[in-house]
This record gives structure tokens, sequence and C-alpha cells, in this order.
């Protein structure tokens, strides 16, 4: 790893560590003082609805203090004169009124459950098993206080929190109380904390668009620096390539000269005609000599080396007459050899491509019969050559035995087909090309395909010197 890709990893490392150190602080901090402003508007609101009570409260007593004001002992008369007056002191719609409780828990008035009038509620309890009563006696008598538990709402027939305020009159030992429902403040609050959590969650949001930007940014950047280096290296890379390629062949050139183009062929009719000796004399009931064995097993070292060394030559006549006459030429040669049946469909151009697509493309078709005689066991081969709209494709087709029933072989597991296809495979790549082979128990059929960008410029030059001629 270079030191610039370094540096960009360390940077992209210290981003991420930043944006995580902001978005933990920042969450938690912030979640902090919403937590303490909701606890803040909470008691406001509550310190609003305490004040309401006491308004409401006093307001009710001075109502009914006259009422037995001077009487040392309350009346039925003027009790249910009381009861009556505050039945009908209601505030808040249906949820704000009055109730009376005796010191000794007895209900005396009370307008929205009047089913509770005139019986003890000493010992009733809250969910939380608190005694209501008690406690609501206990504050009164302490001079006014206020409790907070869960009461049935009268609007709603729901039990919701409650803050209930209860006084004391001495003089009749009643405990006179009221209170507020308090599921409006906490809809208040509520509705407050889930505008803080979205507001949290918005902030949040560009926290990490913002990291995540500078992160893709960075990846982007460090992405094309990657790549140009990647494309100078890819150039280098390929300018070796072509020079290797390019003293390959002159060396080709150089050992093709001291060969002929048929000795191949010629050493191949030779073993044929041995095999045929021997098979002869099989028929006879006598067996081979030993020279003839020795020269048979010589023979086959000799054709397989001079095959290993003519695949790297370079065929003269690719110099001389071009790709589409050597094609035709190979495909003679072939057929006569081992008579099966080539059909050759070419370009009409002597000079279409440059050497080196042209001897590419005859690699490969000269690996493509080679194979088909050592292994195809077909009648009929196809070659084609063509020039499809972006692309050069050659297409080299049998019918034989396959290499394997329903097999697909392609540049991925091509190392399968031996070194001829992989070389193959590396060259037609070379030239930012596609090299395929599928196989089936129908046949064999090989494809190269090459830009036409790779020679646009030749094509069209011939082009112009065809139609000039």
């Amino acid at each position: 790893m270079n030191l610039p890709l370094k540096l960009l990893y360390i940077a992209i490392f210290q981003v991420i560590l930043t944006s995580v150190m902001v978005f933990f602080f920042f969450s938690s901090e912030y979640r902090e003082l919403s937590r303490q402003s909701l606890q803040s508007v909470e008691n406001f609101l509550l310190e609003q609805k305490k004040r309401e009570l006491k308004n409401y409260t006093a307001l009710a007593v001075s109502s009914v203090e006259h009422m037995f004001s001077g009487e040392e002992t309350i009346n039925q008369q003027t009790q249910d004169d009381v009861v009556s007056l505050l039945n009908n002191l209601l505030y808040n719609g249906d949820d704000g009124y009055f109730y009376v409780y005796r010191n000794d828990g007895v209900n005396i008035a009370h307008p929205k459950e009047p089913f509770r009038v005139g019986k003890n509620w000493w010992d009733l309890e809250s969910d939380k098993g608190e005694k209501i009563v008690q406690i609501l006696l206990k504050k009164a008598k302490d001079g006014g206080g206020f409790h907070r538990y869960k009461w049935s709402k009268p609007s709603t027939d729901t039990k919701v929190d409650k803050m209930g305020y209860s006084v004391f009159l001495d003089k009749w030992q009643w405990m006179l109380g009221t209170g507020v429902y308090l599921d409006d403040v906490n809809q208040q609050v509520s509705k407050l904390q889930q505008e803080i959590d979205q507001h949290i969650s918005r902030t949040q949001q560009i926290v990490l668009s913002v990291a995540l930007g500078s992160i893709f940014i960075l990846f982007v950047v460090g992405l094309i620096f990657t790549l140009k280096q990647k494309q100078r290296s890819d150039i280098k890379i390929n300018e070796l390539g072509q020079r290797i390629i390019s003293l390959q062949e002159e060396e080709r050139r150089h050992i093709s000269r001291e060969l002929h183009d048929g000795i191949v062929q010629m050493l191949v009719s030779i073993k044929y005609s041995i095999e045929a000796t021997g098979i002869f004399l099989s028929q006879l009931n006598q067996e081979k000599p030993k020279s003839q064995l020795a020269a048979e097993k010589n023979l086959s070292i000799a054709i397989q080396e001079i095959r290993r060394i003519s695949h790297h030559l370079h065929p003269r006549i690719l110099d001389e007459l071009g790709l589409s006459a050597a094609m035709d030429a190979l495909a003679s040669e072939f057929s006569e050899l081992t008579g099966i049946k080539i059909q050759v469909i070419t370009p009409k151009l002597k000079r279409l491509l440059p050497d080196n697509i042209s001897t590419t493309l005859y690699r490969v078709v000269q690996e493509s019969l080679t194979n088909i005689q050592k292994h195809a066991k077909a009648s009929n081969v196809v070659i084609d050559l063509a020039v499809h709209q972006a692309w050069l494709t050659l297409t080299i087709c049998d019918d034989g035995k396959g290499f394997d029933t329903n097999a697909n072989i392609n540049q991925e597991n091509v190392d399968e087909c031996g070194i001829g296809l992989r070389n193959l495979a590396e060259r037609i790549e070379y030239h930012s090309g596609i090299f395929k082979v599928t196989s089936t128990d129908k046949g064999t059929k090989v494809t190269a395909k090459i830009p036409k960008s790779c020679f646009a410029n030749h094509f069209n030059q011939a082009i112009t010197e065809k139609n000039n001629d």
C-alpha cells in the first residue's frame, strides 16, 4: 500500500471517528437538555393548574361561607342548600366540579358521581393502594394541599391523572375539594417531546449526512486517484506487453523462415502412413517391427515438439496475403490432412486488420483446428469472420462430440481447457476483446470478439484504398 492511499485511509478513519463522537455527544447533551426543558414546561403547567385550583376553591368557599355564618351546627336545610350550590358550581365543561366529605369519610356532595353521596369512603384506595380520602382530609387539615391520583374523567369516562386540591371547613368539619385532570398537560408534554425528538432526529440526520457526504467525497477522491494510478499502471503494462509481443513475433518470423509451412502436416501424414502400415500388418497377423514402433514414438515426439514451436511462430502468409488468405490456406491444408469439410467466410479485403490483430485471430483458428483434430471427431467446421456493429467477430463451429455435455467454458474457467486456450484468451483480452468457448454434445463453438475501436483507423484506411482501386 503506497503512502497516498494510507493517508486517504487515515483521513477517512478520522472523519468517521469525529462523526461518531459528535453524533453521540450531541445526542446525549441534546436529550438531557430536552429532558430538563420538558420538566420545566411540565412544572410550569402544573403550577398554573395549582393556581387555578386555589382560585376555584377560594371562589367555592366564599360562595358557601355566608350560608353557615353564625351557626354552631348546620341543619339539614342549610346542608341541602350548600350541596345544591356546589353541584351547580361547574367549570371546564363537565370535568370541573366540587365534592365534599365529612371528617369521618362520608360523602356529602359529588355532582358527577351521586352514588357516593351518603356513603363512607374512608378506605377508598387508588390504583397504587393509596387511601385517597384520608390523604385529601389530611392535606386539607394541614391548611390545604395537592395530591395526584388517577380518577375517572366525566367527559371521556376513562381513568386519567388528576390533581386534587382540598381545604378544611373547621366549623362544619367538612373537607371541600376539587381537581383538574392532567391529560391535557400530558398531551402537551408528549407533543413537545415528539417535536423535540423529531428535531433531534433531523439534526442527527444532518450530522450523519454531512459525515457520510464527507466520507463519500473522500472515497470518491481516493477512488479516482486509485483508478488513475491503476490506469497509468495498466498503460505501462500494456505497453510492456505490446513490446514483448512484438519481440516474440519478430523471433517467430525469424524461426518461421527456417521451417516449411507444411512440415507439421507432412509429419502427421507420415505418422498416419506408419500407423496404416501397422494396421495392415495386424490384419496379416504380423507384429510391428521394433524399428517401426521406435519410429512412431519418435515421430509423435517430433510432431508434438514442432507443433509446440509452430504455435509460437508468425505465419508468413499473413504478411504476404493477409488474414483471409491465411485462413483459407490453413483450412485447405487441414481439410486435406483430416478429411473434415471446412467452410470459411471472411470479408473480401486483403489488408483488413493490423498485423497484431491478424496474428491473434490466426492463432485462434490454428489452435481451434488443432483441438478439433485431436478431440472433436467432427465432420464439418464453419469459420466465420465478420464485422457486426462495433465488434469484429470470429467464430469456429464444429459438429463434433464437444468437450462435455452441457458444459460452458469461458474466460473464468478457461484454464481447464489447457494452455492453448488460455494463451488465446490472454491474446484476445490484450485487444480489449471477449473470448468464449461453448461446448455441448452437438459440437463446439469458439468465439473471439474484438472491439472495432481497436482497428477503426486501419479499417477505414483499408476501405478507402479499396474504393480507390
